[in-house]
């Protein structure tokens, strides 16, 4: 029997979210993170079945096409705020009573209805339960589609190439959409589910099987409790649970079997199933009991006693009994691994925070002493270049023709000072016009002005 899921959730920064990641991990391929200047690497990842983009019926009769590195680079790339939603996915299960082919086929016409929808562009990757997840205790037929959407509308530039421009309505605030004379967002979101309900359907209805129902089990009339979402942490701590208890069974060379659920979410699953399980046995057995349930082998609606004993029914009803009970208890137990859960969220964004933090103040640190080190070989230069300066002015002879060297004796004393004197002084001249040059660094300009101070303290010696 098809079950119903199709749910929706963001893709989100504030939630420590990339659009690139999330496209990579579903698609099970390497893409580059330019906003972020990372690689994800999931290409050695098991069970994706396929993995296509799909464009607006819009953009795909003009012919154009887009990577989905390109595509999601841009995605995040439109997208300016820390907390900014960059993609939207749906999730949605499907038929295991299909072929391959037409669960590919159902999951690629829902993406293209809402693409075409929202003029939005999706990335639709079909998976298959791996060997690995089977062996600890995943549903074998738990085939569905992970279908990654811009939160942006898909247009064509001037130069015919794909760009993202503004907001997808359902992306937009429940203010806004009343502004425009929208549905609230959920009442939307129950729209699409039903679209997913009547595609699955159509295609289940040319085979005969029996059909989903996107309402809930009590919407339906089902005595049938709904397992709690057991979220991204408590599935890692059953899942490094299992893995610790198998490696320790194959080290003891035992039989491994499994294990119970360490968590208190999949402590309640589990009691949930049982209730679920016995719930429908029961119902089973009524149903034969009334002749109302047809065994499809059989084709003839002949009756068949019940293979259920009174103690078994008597110990189911006891059960359900004793399920009924503990609700209390399980919301309790709910809100606390909600609390949990959130807190160690918190805990994970804060330590990522401070790691990006930390990684600020040391590319800070390493800047500013690159450009220490930059001045550093700047002034060394200058330095050398003044020093070249220097020794040609210092060593530049004075014109034996200068007309006040004619006049006098230049052995005298008088002679000897005026001599050094003049000497003196076309230095300083030699300075100044070192100092006007355009090329002359402030530098260079400064340890120019201490010679020309020394030159006056000489001239004034003299």
């Amino acid at each position: 029997m098809a079950i119903f899921i199709a749910s929706t959730k963001s893709i989100s920064r504030s939630n420590g979210q990339s659009a690139v990641a999330s496209a990579s991990y579903r698609a099970g391929v390497e893409l580059d993170d330019k906003r972020y200047g990372k690689t994800h690497d999931y290409s050695k990842r098991s069970g994706v079945m396929s993995a296509d983009i799909i464009l607006p019926t819009a953009l795909a009769s003009a012919y154009t096409d887009i990577s989905r590195s390109d595509l999601w680079n841009k995605a995040e790339a439109a997208e300016k705020r820390k907390d900014a939603r960059v993609a939207r996915e749906w999730l949605v299960n499907l038929p295991h009573e299909l072929s391959a082919e037409d669960r590919k086929a159902i999951a690629h016409q829902f993406a293209q209805t809402l693409a075409d929808r929202y003029s939005t562009i999706a990335d639709c990757a079909i998976h298959q339960p791996t060997q690995r997840e089977i062996d600890r205790g995943a549903d074998p037929r738990n085939f569905h589609a992970h279908i990654l959407f811009t939160t942006r509308t898909a247009k064509l530039d001037d130069n015919n190439e794909i760009v993202l421009t503004d907001k997808a309505t359902i992306e937009l605030s429940d203010n806004k959409r009343r502004s425009l004379g929208m549905e609230r967002v959920n009442v939307e979101i129950k729209e699409v589910r039903q679209l997913w309900e009547q595609i699955a359907n159509e295609k289940l209805a040319e085979y005969d099987h029996e059909l989903i129902d996107s309402r809930s089990y009590s919407d339906q009339g089902k005595d049938i409790e709904p397992q709690l979402k057991m979220g991204s942490v408590a599935t890692k701590i059953e899942r490094d649970a299992y893995e610790t208890a198998k490696a320790a069974a194959e080290e003891k060379g035992e039989v491994f079997n499994g294990i119970a659920p360490v968590t208190t979410r999949g402590k309640i699953n589990l009691m949930i199933n049982e209730r679920n399980r016995l719930v429908r046995t029961r119902e089973l057995a009524d149903l034969r009991e009334k002749q109302l349930f047809i065994v499809p082998e059989v084709p003839t609606p002949e009756y068949k006693p019940s293979n259920v004993s009174n103690d078994e029914l008597e110990q189911a009803e006891s059960v359900v009994e004793r399920i009924k009970q503990v609700r209390i208890q399980r919301q309790i137990a709910k809100e606390a691994a909600e609390v949990l859960e959130k807190r160690r969220i918190a805990q994970h964004q804060r330590a990522i925070a401070d790691e990006k933090e930390r990684e600020r103040l040391l590319a800070q640190k390493e800047a500013r002493q690159a450009k220490r080190e930059q001045r550093r070989a700047q002034i060394a230069k200058e330095e050398a270049d003044f020093k070249t300066q220097h020794d040609h002015i210092s060593h530049q002879d004075l014109s034996d023709q200068h007309r006040l060297l004619k006049i006098i004796d230049q052995k005298s004393d008088f002679g000897q000072h005026l001599s050094t004197l003049l000497h003196l002084d076309q230095q300083m001249s030699a300075w100044q016009r070192y100092r006007s040059e355009p090329s002359t660094t402030d530098h260079q300009k400064q340890l120019a002005g201490r010679e020309q101070y020394e030159i006056g303290s000489h001239i004034i010696g003299h």
